[in-house]
């Protein structure tokens, strides 16, 4: 289960993104109107199949949280390497398992890297393809038979099988931030007990250096623990310079 300590005004997306991600909600908060007082339940089909797909640390996993915190479900994020088996049937089987247990309390599903599973069907060379083939096909049928939010992540959209995306309600970018939504980060990133000395520029950060939010939040938290381990008073422009180097040497850049 995963939740999350931020609000909704924690979460830095682009117009569109932002638009998309509140048709979302509304889904989640008028949806049993529509299906049931409106009777639209004999017309349309339960639940609701949503992919979210962009670079690492642009908000996915965050906006799936969120969902949950307000609309009072609870998110479970699926833990890929403890369903996809190598032996036949198995991964089928813990599928079956997983879509039992989740029907009856109405959880939003989210499985996070989903084209380990949900990626495209191969041609058929053995028998390791047919089974694969297999396990796409029941995957693709009890997700559309699920009355709840299933939500697929990916980092591409073009990994994600094409039988999957033609029963997506919606489809939602989540970009790398642009120069606006970057200073809008680093304003909001900073603890109010540290002090930011004049010389750190956050404008000139946001415009000269393309990080996702979780990039920056890792610099943050780098920045904020050497200044407590050195003991000093305040933060300098070096420092976090210093910082963002890290960060990109990490993904070596």
């Amino acid at each position: 289960r995963i939740t999350t300590e931020m609000d909704w005004d924690d979460l830095v997306l682009n117009a569109q993104t932002l638009d998309q991600v509140q048709d979302l909600k509304a889904w989640m908060e008028h949806g049993p109107t529509l299906l049931h007082d409106w009777d639209m339940k004999r017309k349309l089909k339960l639940g609701y199949r949503v992919l979210f797909y962009g670079p690492p640390g642009t908000g996915k996993t965050l906006t799936a949280s969120l969902l949950g915190k307000y609309t009072g479900t609870d998110v479970y994020k699926i833990d890929l390497s403890m369903v996809v088996s190598k032996f036949i049937g198995e991964t089928e089987k813990n599928l079956a398992n997983l879509f039992a247990r989740a029907e009856s309390k109405g959880w939003i599903l989210f499985f996070d890297e989903a084209d380990a599973l949900f990626g495209k069907r191969t041609n058929v060379r053995d028998a390791h393809d047919k089974y694969a083939n297999q396990e796409v096909s029941y995957l693709l049928q009890r997700v559309e038979h699920y009355d709840g939010l299933v939500i697929l992540s990916s980092n591409f959209k073009s990994n994600i099988d094409d039988a999957f995306v033609r029963r997506f309600q919606s489809i939602i970018n989540f970009p790398m931030p642009s120069t606006k939504e970057r200073s809008r980060l680093w304003k909001q990133a900073f603890p109010t007990q540290l002090k930011l000395a004049p010389s750190v520029d956050l404008t000139q950060l946001s415009t000269s250096y393309e990080l996702s939010g979780a990039d920056i939040m890792n610099i943050v938290q780098y920045c904020c623990l050497q200044v407590l381990k050195k003991g000093k008073q305040e933060l300098h422009q070096d420092d976090v310079l210093a910082a963002i180097k890290r960060e990109f040497s990490k993904a070596g850049k």
